[in-house]
């Protein structure tokens, strides 16, 4: 049985796709969530909508690039709920383009927010979680970590850059009782990359050829995972990253039928 409830959690991104799993997830088994997002609209939908259902979320409005909205989160957090014990970095963006197509903007955009921010909230719950001896911080990586796809380079770059950070930031606080990792999902069946098949910027028979399990990942398969990492049960795991991307990462050419 996993061991959640009652914790306190920060899940950034939370308003929609996989954060809302996540923080739906955490909210099930227990949890209070501080949801946090940009999006003041669909954070406060989303957050009605589980209040609704009985579930202990609170939204909370920050602009994850600027660290002064994130020091706001942390200490929001601990001071409305009393404590801090799980940070869930989600809160992610993807920008498509060649790569000498890139420009300084772009990479402060996007660095901003998929590796800024992921390190400057770890290390502001890191100066609470190290005064009372314990804590679990888990961070969205992707399979494009080690998995490469063209026109992506930026996103590629920041979620190889993720993993780094779990390792070395897991290695310097273990010994404080603080748990880091990270988990980097394949494929997922969110209503954005839905809308890119529609769309066809995103080929889904492409997708199925290199996946062994042959469909696209559900939001709730990730947010399990989450879940596990937050729980005592994963005490000895540190630094880590989990990749639940259907065998993605573990994959060679796609099958053939004539082989």
């Amino acid at each position: 049985m996993i061991t959640v409830q009652g914790k306190i959690a920060i899940v950034t991104g939370g308003s929609r796709g996989l954060g809302k799993a996540i923080a739906k997830k955490l909210l099930d088994e227990g949890m209070t969530v501080v949801i946090a997002d940009i999006l003041e609209e669909e954070l406060k939908s989303t957050a009605d909508e589980f209040t609704a259902q009985g579930l202990r979320a609170d939204p909370f409005v920050a602009d994850l690039g600027r660290v002064s909205d994130i020091n706001g989160l942390i200490a929001y957090t601990v001071k409305k709920h009393g404590t801090l014990d799980v940070l869930v970095n989600n809160a992610g963006i993807q920008i498509r383009k060649p790569a000498v197509d890139f420009e300084e903007a772009d990479w402060d955009k996007l660095m901003g927010i998929n590796l800024k921010a992921f390190y400057f909230a770890a290390t502001a719950a890191a100066k609470f979680m190290i005064k009372r001896g314990r804590g679990s911080i888990i961070c969205i990586s992707s399979a494009n970590s080690t998995e490469y796809t063209s026109k992506r380079s930026l996103y590629n770059i920041s979620k190889a850059a993720v993993n780094g950070l779990v390792g070395t930031l897991g290695v310097e606080w273990a010994r404080y009782g603080i748990r880091i990792n990270a988990v980097a999902p394949g494929y997922v069946e969110t209503d954005m990359v839905k809308q890119g098949i529609k769309d066809g910027i995103i080929n889904l028979d492409e997708i199925l050829s290199i996946l062994p399990i042959k469909r696209m990942l559900r939001p709730e398969e990730i947010a399990n995972a989450v879940c596990f990492l937050a729980s005592d049960e994963a005490s000895g795991i540190v630094g880590q990253t989990i990749f639940v991307d259907g065998g993605w990462s573990k994959n060679g050419l796609p099958e053939k039928k004539d082989l």
